[in-house]
């Protein structure tokens, strides 16, 4: 493991490969730790990521995770991105234990509105998946894009619950989309609240296997989810992006309509 990045002392691995909590440099001005992560980025790319940054600053939407400084990285020649410190609030892996509907339905609709912004602003986020949901001083976080993806990249190979959460279109060559992205919220809140796979058997597939799954099938929603969640999930999951609700406001809007109507106001 390594011993600092650039003057930010590590402290321990965090949940991410090539990411790590860190103690500040006191020029920071911040007393609790950060998080450092190495970025897949060199000279070259250094433009076209301070030009992400700065369009993410300024739509500045509320719930996103706070970035605080970029910089090159002694270490690897590459670049080194410094965020608030926050933890994983789900998995990956179909099991979140502890997800009752109030609680995956409030964080979720706090999700969906911090994707909006960024659509006002003209930007998609593009991972959104259950293990980007992060908690930071008591409140829901979404993780920032991926902001080292190649041109093109649509996913990076991993758990089956990050691969459902990217929609039929993507992987068929279109680009990211508010569209793409509202697939994602339903995605994100299905894995939530059910241990069921998406689509029956993808927890064992290759991933070539997996994307045709998503691409030439339908999702099989768990027929146990309350109606609620089940209605919002089936539109958002529709396999026409015409067919989906049109913004992520209007996703968060149901969401938490049907979280007054049950009385469940719970937050994570």
């Amino acid at each position: 493991m390594r011993v600092s990045i650039a003057d930010y002392e590590v402290a321990e691995p965090w949940a991410r490969e090539g990411c790590y909590v860190c103690r500040p440099p006191a020029r920071l001005g911040r007393p609790g730790p950060v998080l450092v992560s190495e970025l897949d980025t060199d000279a070259d790319g250094w433009p076209q990521l301070c030009d992400h940054l700065v369009r993410l600053a300024a739509a500045n939407p509320a719930g996103l995770l706070e970035a605080l400084e970029v910089g090159p990285d002694p270490e690897t020649k590459r670049v080194f991105l410094v965020t608030e410190y926050a933890e994983p609030a789900a998995a990956t892996d179909g099991s979140n234990p502890g997800w009752n509907l109030g609680t995956a339905m409030t964080a979720v609709a706090g999700v969906a509105r911090c994707a909006h912004a960024l659509h006002e602003a003209g930007l998609t986020h593009g991972s959104i998946h259950s293990g980007r949901i992060l908690r930071a001083e008591r409140a829901t976080r979404l993780d920032l894009p991926r902001l080292d993806a190649p041109p093109g990249t649509i996913t990076r190979t991993g758990p089956w619950a990050e691969m459902v959460a990217v929609s039929p279109e993507l992987f068929a060559g279109e680009t990211a989309s508010r569209s793409s992205d509202v697939w994602a919220l339903g995605a994100t809140l299905h894995t939530l609240l059910s241990d069921r796979p998406l689509y029956t058997g993808i927890d064992r597939d290759e991933p070539v296997t997996a994307v045709q799954r998503i691409m030439f099938t339908r999702p099989d929603l768990d027929p146990a989810l309350p109606g609620s969640a089940a209605e919002v999930i089936a539109a958002c999951l529709a396999f026409d992006p015409a067919e989906r609700p049109q913004t992520a406001a209007e996703v968060a809007d149901r969401l938490s309509g049907a979280v007054d109507s049950s009385g469940s106001e719970t937050a994570r």
